[in-house]
């Protein structure tokens, strides 16, 4: 019987009919096989640390996206793909930097504005998230998540009126969205609006009641 050795275009054609069939340690293991073959193969390095991430192996999508990163720096969808695998494993300064660094590639790459404003939230660095949602509404004005974001940190830095209008644009977008109906009775219940906070919490609780069919 002859053998016959697949070349690396066969290991990646193997790897992307795995992954598409959800076989995602195939995958892999296909990926390493067109690595070995050509290990300067930036696309499999990172295809390679997406399923990482997919699969919860987080040091090890980290691990490809600093191989992809070496072989093209100034990659801006490896950048982002980084620093947002670190902002979920919460090392947030070095997500920034990867953030950063992909902004100052594209300043409106939207993706990397919205994870550095979430990733200062979590920091408690309010004033410098509000800025990063203020620039990010100003391309995309219709973003729910970085509307109640900027809410949010808003009423931490005391801002409550202001927070309160994030939070009801918010729901003019999505009116029964429960996440802005939380974060909008904690601003209500800060400037000392309790029967309103109430009535947040209840259409949480109680959706249609605007309707009258819930009294």
């Amino acid at each position: 019987m002859v053998n016959i050795t697949m070349d690396e275009k066969d290991w990646i054609e193997k790897a992307h009919r795995a992954k598409s069939l959800g076989k995602l340690e195939e995958a892999i293991a296909a990926y390493r096989e067109a690595l070995a073959a050509n290990p300067r193969n930036r696309p499999v390095m990172e295809e390679m640390g997406d399923i990482y991430y997919e699969l919860g192996r987080h040091a090890e999508a980290l691990s490809m996206y600093d191989a992809a990163l070496a072989e093209e720096p100034r990659n801006l969808m490896v950048l982002y793909k980084k620093g947002y695998t670190l902002r979920k494993v919460h090392r947030c300064e070095e997500a920034i930097r990867c953030f950063d660094a992909a902004l100052s590639l594209d300043p409106d790459f939207l993706y990397a504005l919205n994870d550095k404003g979430y990733c200062l939230n979590e920091m408690e660095r309010y004033s410098e998230a509000v800025a990063c949602f203020d620039r990010s509404l100003s391309i995309s004005p219709r973003n729910i998540r970085v509307l109640a974001s900027k809410g949010i940190a808003l009423r931490e830095t005391g801002r409550l009126e202001e927070s309160l209008e994030c939070f009801d644009s918010a729901l003019e977008l999505n009116a029964i969205n429960a996440f802005v109906y939380y974060q909008k009775s904690l601003t209500l219940r800060a400037m000392g609006k309790t029967k309103e906070a109430d009535e947040c919490i209840a259409r949480i609780n109680f959706p249609w009641s605007e309707k009258g069919i819930h009294k």
